[in-house]
């Protein structure tokens, strides 16, 4: 295993004091088990609404670099609720070749469809694209488009997905629900943060689901701050950067 990078990604090692810095966002994704060991925190006024993740997938481990995508369910609907989710997320990985993973991957998707269906809590599809490196943008694009619409049609309430540039509008279009950009990998400057989530609005993102953009930033309240100028009150990027004390 030499060679594998098994560091902890900075930012989140202390929960009760990344989700403290985290203060100012509309929602926070976490596990269930974090959420339950910091409902105090949770349930303060103005606190982050909680969002928690459903599924476990084989490709979110890093450090091992697996390009599969198997998946499972590790938290039900139902515990999720228990713990004080506002609203559920769960993945849904096509297009890699094994048609019999990708119907495992869509039934386990479906089975949380209904989870969700039953307690009446809203559920977040997140497309993301494992080998998004390797095929490039336009590849990356035509994929995104349609495995975003398949978790629109299967019972996803919004969408989380990679922003795939100019033509983004068109996987926007293309879905009959919400659809909010992710930052994917750490930007080199809180400026190029800004200047991405001010870019997924204007193809007509409804919002942003940023992690280690904000996280693993220097000072995570202040994008934070800047990012709400830039999302909320149309602030450009580098008036809102400079306001704000940024680079």
């Amino acid at each position: 295993m030499s060679g594998i990078d098994l560091r902890h990604q900075p930012g989140i090692e202390d929960a009760a004091k990344a989700i403290a810095s985290c203060n100012g966002t509309d929602a926070l994704l976490m596990s269930r088990f974090m959420l339950k060991r910091h409902s105090d925190l949770m349930a303060a006024p103005g606190a982050p609404a909680p969002v928690v993740r459903i599924n476990w997938s084989s490709s979110f481990y890093y450090p091992l670099d697996y390009r599969q995508g198997n998946t499972c369910i590790a938290t039900t609907v139902e515990e999720a609720v228990e713990a004080g989710a506002e609203a559920v997320i769960c993945s849904l990985f096509l297009e890699d070749g094994d048609e019999r993973r990708e119907t495992d991957n869509v039934r386990t998707f479906s089975e949380v469809v209904r989870q969700k269906e039953r307690l009446g809590i809203p559920l977040i599809g997140e497309c993301y694209v494992v080998e998004h490196k390797e095929i490039g943008l336009e590849r990356m694009h035509a994929k995104v488009k349609r495995v975003t619409r398949v978790m629109a049609e299967l019972g996803a309430d919004l969408i989380k997905c990679f922003f795939t540039g100019e033509r983004f509008h068109e996987v926007v279009a293309n879905v009959p629900v919400s659809v909010f950009t992710i930052g994917a990998e750490k930007l080199a400057t809180d400026l190029a943060v800004l200047e991405k989530a001010a870019a997924s609005v204007r193809q007509g993102a409804r919002g942003i689901i940023f992690g280690r953009n904000i996280f693993m930033a220097a000072n995570p309240p202040k994008i934070i701050q800047a990012l709400n100028d830039v999302m909320n009150a149309g602030a450009a990027p580098a008036d809102a950067a400079k306001r704000h004390g940024l680079k």
